[in-house]
């Protein structure tokens, strides 16, 4: 029966670091050797995070016993080119004891969270204590002396004369002389001519006021693109878009849509990393789809998953069992897969 392995970030995690943790080993734990090898060109990861088309072996003295597992820690020479992968990129891992015939082979799926050592330099830039700079002190401002003007001294002012009450004439009443009938009935025709005016006046400002101003017009809010739409994914990066799209968390009807429509514009790393976020998170729905991508008796060939890939599809198979045991569709599938 192959061998299962993860690839799953430290706790706490740390850039470029992670455990290789492999279940159902039936060899020794000491002086053991693994090589990578990916699906999409056969080449093997080299010590230096380069592919050839030979065979290198990473020695590890000893694995530890964790929980029926065996554990290992690797580095970015191992971590990096598995996370730096293309979308349909798989990886099978053959582990052997040195010297000896004893051997197994397996499918490695990185797992959650895991992060490149390209991702630890804004980390320690931020808050290695080596580069914070302690701004100075503000330098203190010496109070002033008060500033004490010479001045001449001021001259009295003049003291004010006494006010001597004058006492005003009395008005003499001169009586008016009277006004003629004809005065008086100019002035009620110069009262009517004003009053006519003035009316003539109102009709004229009224009639030539503007119209008033038509209201704007508020052009309709366009609605935001929501973070799994087909338009992020074609302008946003391909990391930026897969987190945006499993923080909104659309229901598992809808993921596969999504998925599709990835499929559909050939961004094959995002259908990739949305069925392996969901699946290894539980989402049985998801892991069924995904095994069948590589499942030979289900696979329609597509740009993303182009061919079968036994081995893969029996990973998932088996991530599935381990949620639902009594799953016959999906045992059934294991069983002839390892055949």
């Amino acid at each position: 029966m192959p061998i299962r392995v993860d690839l799953l970030a430290l706790e706490p995690n740390v850039p470029g670091q992670a455990r290789l943790v492999v279940k159902k080993w039936t060899g020794a734990q000491e002086q053991l050797e693994f090589s990578i090898q990916r699906n999409q060109d056969h080449f093997y990861l080299q010590d230096r995070q380069q592919w050839s088309n030979s065979p290198f072996w990473f020695k590890v003295t000893r694995f530890s016993a964790v929980d029926e597992a065996l554990e290992t820690p690797v580095g970015p020479d191992v971590l990096n080119p598995l996370l730096e992968g293309s979308g349909n990129s798989n990886f099978q891992i053959e582990l052997r004891e040195q010297g000896l015939d004893h051997s197994d082979r397996g499918v490695v799926r990185p797992g959650l969270g895991l992060l490149p050592s390209t991702a630890g330099g804004q980390t320690r830039s931020t808050y290695d204590a080596t580069t914070l700079q302690v701004p100075e002190a503000e330098p203190e401002i010496p109070e002033l002396p008060e500033m004490v003007l010479d001045l001449p001294p001021a001259e009295p002012e003049p003291e004010p004369e006494p006010m001597v009450a004058t006492r005003e004439p009395e008005p003499v009443y001169v009586a008016p002389p009277k006004r003629s009938n004809a005065v008086l009935i100019g002035a009620i025709i110069a009262v009517v001519i004003a009053l006519l005016a003035a009316v003539a006046a109102w009709v004229w400002l009224r009639n030539s006021a503007p119209a008033p101003a038509p209201a704007p017009v508020v052009a309709a809010p366009v609605a935001e693109a929501q973070p799994c739409d087909v338009a992020n994914m074609n302008s946003q990066p391909e990391l930026t878009f897969v987190q945006g799209c499993i923080k909104a968390a659309p229901a598992s009807a809808q993921l596969l849509e999504i998925i599709e429509a990835a499929k559909a514009n050939k961004h094959c790393g995002v259908a990739q990393r949305l069925y392996a976020n969901r699946a290894q998170g539980g989402d049985m729905l998801i892991a069924n789809a995904y095994a069948r991508e590589y499942d030979p008796k289900y696979l329609k060939a597509s740009e993303c998953f182009q061919k079968p890939d036994n081995a893969t599809a029996a990973y998932w198979y088996e991530t599935i069992l381990g949620h639902e045991p009594d799953n016959a569709e999906a045992k059934q599938r294991f069983e002839e897969l390892q055949k």
